[in-house]
């Protein structure tokens, strides 16, 4: 019972830091919308806000993953799902980061840039990525595993 309670509160605390992320990225890219604001700056601006939805798309994983427990799913397989789910969202953000902004900006504005933007802190959460996708299949075919392992017994 104490579980089911613990998993709610992380869900609905989940789902708070998703709205404050999301309003954050709302309010820094208002500029977009405004009409006065030149063609370039919203370029920019927008290849900046890229990555970040990526990664608001990695916290609703999360928010999805506590709602799947609290339903009653199985754990194992909730937990593969997310870590498929949430090793993507952060792999596309780091690759975001180091190579969609400065290709954004180079084809929309036919601006010279560099090929990459070598930030290792996106670098970090897309290698974190990448190893939590490819974790995700083993602990998806343990689950199975077990789940034939319970029916045999």
């Amino acid at each position: 019972m104490a579980s089911v309670r613990l998993v709610h509160w992380a869900r609905y605390l989940t789902l708070l830091v998703l709205v404050v992320g999301f309003l954050g990225v709302t309010m820094n890219n208002l500029s977009l919308l405004d009409a006065d604001c030149s063609y370039a700056v919203k370029v920019r601006r927008f290849a900046a806000m890229l990555p970040s939805l990526f990664y608001l798309a990695a916290i609703w994983m999360i928010q999805r993953a506590h709602a799947a427990i609290a339903r009653g799913d199985a754990v194992e397989s909730a937990l593969a799902t997310l870590l498929e789910r949430l090793g993507a969202c952060l792999f596309l953000g780091g690759i975001a980061r180091v190579f969609g902004q400065l290709w954004i900006i180079r084809l929309a504005l036919g601006e010279p840039a560099s090929f990459a933007w070598f930030d290792v802190g996106a670098m970090t959460l897309g290698s974190l990525g990448l190893l939590l996708f490819i974790l995700a299949r083993p602990l998806r075919d343990a689950a199975k595993a077990r789940t034939e392992l319970a029916g045999i017994v």
